[in-house]
């Protein structure tokens, strides 16, 4: 079955590659200043999303809303 690396790569280089994993990449520093995540759980999720969009990888991203209601 084909997919969207081997159908679409331009796709894959321009947004999986360039756009969203360089846009979370980008917050590393922030992200392990603020305690959110530490470096080896942030770098393992940076090489997944690079595993994600080789050629038999799999990248699905959903967009959302969210609202919050303050009591």
């Amino acid at each position: 079955m084909p997919t969207s690396s081997t159908c679409r790569p331009a796709l894959v280089e321009s947004f999986t590659r360039a756009t969203f994993t360089a846009m979370i990449a980008a917050v590393r520093g922030q992200a392990i200043e603020a305690r959110l995540i530490d470096a080896a759980t942030f770098d393992a999720g940076i090489r997944d999303l690079h595993r994600a969009a080789e050629p038999d990888g799999v990248f699905c991203y959903t967009f959302f809303k969210g609202v919050a209601i303050e009591r």
